[in-house]
């Protein structure tokens, strides 16, 4: 398998924007637009870096989506867009639920306003909470947001409530990434990850390492997203885009696999959870209440994510929408690493 090449879509859209389009996600999509032959916008926030989209030929646009007013007009003549700005943040600022509920409220309200076709929107496998997954689907029930769940966890389950609001107004598609997403444009998790790697500070799993990760490189999301923006069954429907060679992954091995690309000994070692999950919600609780702006380095949905199996399945996006994996694990680890080492010399 593991094809270096992006599958053709045959179907072209004619008009596409891309909310984010400067993103880690959002640059990838806006190139494999580009090289698929479509006509794209991408919308960036103003003021933020463009670097992720240096070389590309793309209309950029900007608008802030907390701003009603800035969106008048750049939704004329677009057929489809795919909305992934969003604030990705653990801390407990509500600035995020004004950008990834209320900006989202006010860009479904501007896209069928201009009779926008299609709404692709990536949600996260969060909605579902924190159980033990293994081989689970869409039809996993949603969780229940309480006092304590975090801004972006509850901001994505009410935004996927808001599609389903929405849907019999404009097509609606919602898109649950795999856990861990990976691959060139990621400056914060993927760049962070490698930096700590090459330069020989410790990095620490829960446990033994071995909860089974559901994950997704970059270039094959690009291509689901796609996929669900341009499939006719897709319209109305979520799906799970994940990598499924291998099925899933383990964090250690993960960390072992960019050590060896790095031509390096990664400095790795085992916390046990009972040790971390008290620290986590003791840093969790100090946050909530007096730090809210501020991420904590350690919190439970690091504990949660690192001892849960959160594995799911993109089967259905497979059996519907023809999404198929472009990029094998291995390809991906090496591209990469080949992209962090590049923009280390920048």
């Amino acid at each position: 398998m593991a094809s270096s090449s992006t599958t053709k879509i045959l179907l072209t859209i004619v008009n596409v924007l891309v909310t984010g389009a400067n993103g880690f996600i959002g640059s990838n999509l806006t190139q494999l637009l580009l090289r698929e032959g479509h006509s794209a916008k991408a919308m960036v926030l103003p003021g933020t870096e463009l670097s992720n989209l240096e070389g590309l030929n793309c209309e950029i646009v900007y608008a802030d989506i907390t701003k009603p007013d800035t969106l008048h007009g750049l939704l004329n003549d677009v057929e489809v867009v795919f909305h992934l700005a969003a604030l990705p943040s653990l801390a407990w600022n509500n600035d995020i639920t004004k950008v990834n509920y209320c900006g989202t409220w006010n860009l479904i309200l501007e896209a069928i306003k201009s009779k926008v076709r299609r709404l692709v929107y990536m949600s996260s496998l969060v909605v579902h909470g924190f159980n033990n997954f293994e081989n689970a689907d869409e039809a996993t029930p949603l969780m229940k947001p309480g006092l304590f769940t975090r801004p972006y966890i509850l901001s994505k389950v009410k935004c996927e409530e808001l599609f389903e609001l929405f849907k019999d107004k404009i097509e609606t598609v919602i898109i649950r990434p795999g856990f861990n997403i990976y691959g060139p444009n990621d400056r914060i998790t993927s760049r962070e990850m490698l930096q700590r790697l090459e330069n020989g500070k410790l990095m620490g799993y829960v446990n033994d390492g071995e909860s089974k990760l559901g994950y997704v490189y970059a270039e094959n999301l690009a291509y689901g997203l796609l996929c669900a923006g341009v499939s006719p069954n897709a319209a109305g429907n979520t799906y799970i885009i994940a990598d499924y060679e291998p099925p899933y992954l383990h964090l250690k091995n993960l960390l072992e696999l960019f050590g060896k690309e790095l031509n390096i000994q990664p400095k790795l070692t085992a916390v046990p959870s009972f040790l971390f999950m008290p620290v986590g919600f003791v840093m969790d609780l100090i946050h909530f209440l007096f730090l809210r702006k501020q991420m904590p380095l350690i919190s439970t949905y690091i504990v949660n994510t690192s001892t849960h199996h959160l594995h799911f399945s993109s089967a259905k996006a497979q059996r519907e929408i023809g999404y198929k994996q472009q990029v094998g694990f291995e390809e991906g680890i090496k591209r990469t690493v080949a992209w962090y080492k590049k923009q280390k010399t920048r």
